[in-house]
């Protein structure tokens, strides 16, 4: 039992999506088939609220990694409302209060309270920190974030909704739309979210940190646009990438740099090579000398 009261709002919400978007979904392609242009629907609002997630919710909002043009600041907020995964300001919220208390039971999403806990249990109930937002004073200062907070239902249901629904009349199959579009593109952007959560947490390479149970995990990077390098982004959370690598895929580091280059973002923060190097080096000692002396 976790003392808490209960968020029926969100149980309901988290357990009749799966099944509109994935039962709702696979009944409606058996019964009139598949248009070509509803797995492209699906995959461009994926991509599109994954990027306004992973690069403006969380890089930007979150973390500060750089600044960018109001305009885009606006685009990752309306975007990022289609999510449906809490506005910015309750968002950035609870993902402070996690890394701040990591793997503790402050951690609002602790992995050790079990990877169910962490995936999606702890939306079961309401947090602690449920009446206030003192640990985000520069986004309560931000004009745009309160826009997007204070209509964020509008948003996120009006707009994640209706546009996929628009697009899907338009073309002659508005209920394919709707749930391509929006209920199963909700489902899988969910779970692609709530995975950073758990499975980053559980599996996965340690190569810059041992003192955290956050994980590199490039199966959770894939779907999440880069927010998989887990154990990277914990040991240098103001870094605005995440797959530091040159080869490690990171599409939410492209889109920061695209709109740098466009001059629409800036004051990227980069954690030095040299700081890289010596956590990877302390990380490779630390194993080593777990290690048994082999005779």
């Amino acid at each position: 039992m976790t003392g808490r009261e209960r968020d029926w709002t969100n149980i309901l919400f988290l357990l009749v999506t799966p099944v509109i978007g994935l039962g709702g979904t696979a009944l409606y392609a058996s019964l009139h088939g598949v248009a070509w242009w509803e797995p492209l629907l699906f995959l461009t609002l994926y991509l599109a609220v994954g990027l306004a997630v992973g690069s403006g919710y969380h890089r930007c909002f979150a973390h500060r990694a750089f600044e960018c043009h109001r305009g885009v600041e606006t685009a990752f907020l309306v975007l990022g409302a289609l999510a449906m995964e809490y506005s910015a300001l309750r968002w950035v919220r609870d993902h402070r209060a996690h890394h701040r208390f990591l793997d503790t039971d402050l951690d609002p999403h602790n992995i050790g309270r079990g990877a169910a806990w962490a995936h999606l249990l702890w939306l079961f109930h309401k947090g602690p920190a449920d009446d206030g937002f003192e640990n985000v004073p520069d986004l309560r200062a931000n004009p745009r974030v309160l826009w997007q907070h204070r209509w964020f239902l509008p948003l996120s249901l009006g707009l994640g909704l209706g546009i996929p629904t628009l697009v899907g009349a338009l073309l002659g199959r508005p209920l394919g739309g709707l749930l391509w579009g929006g209920f199963l593109r909700i489902v899988l952007v969910h779970q692609a979210t709530f995975s950073v959560n758990s499975l980053a947490h559980l599996w996965g390479s340690r190569p810059y940190s041992l003192a955290h149970s956050a994980r590199d995990n490039a199966f959770v990077a894939f779907f999440t646009l880069g927010e998989g390098y887990h154990n990277f982004h914990h040991t240098f959370p103001s870094d605005y990438r995440y797959g530091v690598r040159w080869y490690q895929w990171d599409p939410n580091k492209w889109l920061i740099r695209a709109l740098e280059a466009a001059g629409l973002a800036w004051n990227l923060r980069a954690t030095p090579s040299s700081a890289i190097d010596e956590a990877r080096l302390s990380v490779l000692e630390n194993t080593a000398g777990a290690r048994p002396a082999v005779s």
